[in-house]
């Protein structure tokens, strides 16, 4: 690996699964701190990626600009497309990585120049992804972590060792911002941030809103604990009804971007929530994470800390990928009195 000097990362989403491939992108920088990283990604992820001393450059993939036009506009929409694909061609790289493995990433990654274009293969690949590659990883066990998958192409570029938990940054101006917010609000520390949302179309993953405000209540009665009400877009209605029925110790937390979100959970005293990118956010912010899992592998998406307890139920039917199920006992059988006992746990962490 002396000689490869750059290589394009493709990992284009989400934000949970960039930041499982984080580690193993910081072990193959750490390696040869000569060799120039960069990214390929696509949302609002890249700011935060690109304030990571160990990425030299990003490059977004305008994904939803490009949908847009082919929807209002064909021509337009494959002049955007082109335009991109030229930008991305500007370089050629020594070596493209393509963490992601699917036709969309595998297709990005061919449209790319470079020398070797390594990949997935079964089981991890999607799509036939694994078709365009010029060498292809193979994995022996389906059910591994994210971040140890990830580890596989680190280590066929000769990294050794275990998967590194790197330092990441906010930005300093994201750090102003939520200091700025908190100190305007009259937000008492320590707090504890609680999200109780889970992505679009995930809503299955999510432990119903009335618990988060039975448990909100029982961490100021008990522990005299402030908490602060992550949300997002089209999170914000639901947010103020969570803060209406918690009590006067719940607080709103302010609009945020992903650097933002990052400072703000650096200041949080612990994390629970349910399996979601902010989840981990928050484990690689360092902050102890309590996570309530239902149908989601807790083999392949654990929180990446040992500052961690998860919550789950053991059911023959969990994990899945039922969106549909009208059951959800795994979610419905956690109760605010077991969540409690495990906020007491993470005592140890604190």
């Amino acid at each position: 690996m002396e000689n490869k000097k750059n290589i394009l990362i493709v990992r284009l989403s989400s934000l949970g699964d960039v930041l499982m491939s984080i580690p193993a992108v910081y072990s193959i920088k750490e390696r040869d701190k000569k060799t120039d990283i960069t990214w390929l990604v696509e949302g609002t992820v890249s700011r935060f990626l690109r304030y990571q001393p160990f990425v030299d450059s990003v490059i977004e993939f305008p994904r939803r600009q490009i949908v847009k036009g082919f929807k209002e506009n064909p021509v337009e929409g494959l002049k955007g497309l082109i335009q991109f694909i030229r930008r991305l061609r500007e370089t050629e790289y020594d070596i493209i990585t393509d963490f992601h493995g699917i036709i969309k990433s595998a297709l990005l990654s061919r449209s790319a120049r470079g020398k070797r274009r390594i990949g997935f293969g079964a089981p991890y690949a999607k799509e036939m992804s694994h078709l365009f590659y010029g060498e292809v990883i193979e994995g022996n066990e389906r059910r591994i972590h994210k971040v140890e998958r990830n580890m596989l192409i680190a280590r066929y570029l000769g990294v050794s060792g275990d998967a590194p938990i790197p330092p990441l940054l906010a930005p300093p101006e994201a750090q102003t911002y939520i200091e700025s917010f908190l100190e305007r609000e009259g937000i008492p520390s320590p707090f504890v941030a609680i999200n109780p949302f889970s992505s679009r179309g995930n809503e299955y993953k999510r432990w119903d809103i009335e618990n988060y405000g039975k448990l909100i209540k029982v961490l100021s009665d008990k522990l005299g604990l402030c908490s602060l009400i992550l949300w997002g877009p089209g999170e914000e209605e639901e947010a103020l009804y969570l803060k209406e029925i918690s009590g006067e110790k719940a607080y709103l937390s302010c609009p945020t971007d992903i650097p933002q979100l990052f400072a703000l959970l650096k200041k949080s005293k612990m994390y629970i929530g349910g399996d979601t990118g902010v989840m981990h956010l928050a484990a690689f912010a360092g902050v102890p994470v309590l996570a309530l899992f239902g149908p989601t592998d807790v083999v392949v998406n654990a929180p990446y800390t040992p500052h961690s307890i998860i919550i789950r139920r053991d059911l023959r039917c969990s994990p899945c990928k039922n969106r549909g199920c009208n059951d959800r006992k795994c979610m419905e059988g956690i109760t605010v009195e077991e969540v409690f006992k495990a906020v007491l746990e993470m005592g140890q962490y604190l």
